[in-house]
């Protein structure tokens, strides 16, 4: 099993397996004492510590393989969550095997508070990134109109800024995020009849990609193993 530190990078790794065909997948929160023997479990029952030529040369027979993660889980710093990826065939293994005992889940993964999906970009190009999941945006968006409603400058700018540096901003959740404050700026604007004291709309925060050296690329900073660009 694969553990990470942020949730980021995590988040990469998912859509990385997700591409490569690990399309089913299965996924709660543990403990962090008890990852060793999850990771343990699932080494033994689905090879999930097999180098990825075995794993390859399994697909290619049309055999289920599997890869594991676990990642830090938002505000819980004593839990982590687990996922397990599959390949497709882990739905056809035969049924004494502990793959057709797993509870496998079809649907575009979930992860901490995000949900994948693929999804037009900026430019019409469609491409596979997370987004907030409903439930999470909608608790995000009332909040934030209450604290428009109470108009403490302070507060806001300070929930508003943490928030970006929160939440990696994948393609997805950076549209949203950017749709909310738009909408809270407006509302600000309207009733406080001041500027809008959070992040710019506009220019907030991107993912550009992995790496080496942050320095490579003027205003970046290293957010997991990601650079984060405050640009448009």
């Amino acid at each position: 099993m694969k553990i990470y530190d942020d949730i980021t990078p995590a988040l990469k790794a998912i859509l990385f397996h997700f591409i490569r065909g690990y399309t089913v997948w299965t996924s709660f929160i543990v403990p962090i004492e008890k990852l060793e023997g999850i990771a343990s479990k699932w080494a033994e029952a689905y090879g999930t510590q097999l180098p990825a030529w075995k794993r390859q040369d399994r697909k290619e027979k049309k055999l289920a393989t599997a890869v594991a993660l676990a990642a830090p889980v938002i505000s819980r710093p004593g839990m982590r969550q687990v996922m397990l990826m599959a390949t497709e065939h882990a739905l056809t293994m035969p049924k004494a095997s502990d793959w057709s005992r797993e509870q496998w889940l079809t649907r575009l993964p979930e992860f901490s508070e995000f949900v994948m999906v693929h999804e037009p970009r900026e430019g019409a190009e469609y491409a596979w990134s997370w987004r907030i999941q409903e439930r999470v945006l909608d608790g995000l968006q009332r909040h934030l109109v209450a604290l428009v409603k109470a108009g403490d400058v302070g507060q806001l700018k300070h929930e508003t800024t943490h928030l970006v540096q929160l939440y990696p901003l994948y393609g997805g959740v950076r549209r949203q995020i950017r749709r909310m404050y738009r909408g809270a700026a407006k509302l600000w604007t309207a009733t406080r009849k001041s500027n809008w004291p959070g992040p710019d709309p506009e220019r907030l925060p991107m993912m550009i990609g992995f790496r080496k050296d942050p320095g490579v690329v003027a205003g970046a900073k290293r957010a997991g193993e990601f650079l984060i660009f405050d640009g448009r």
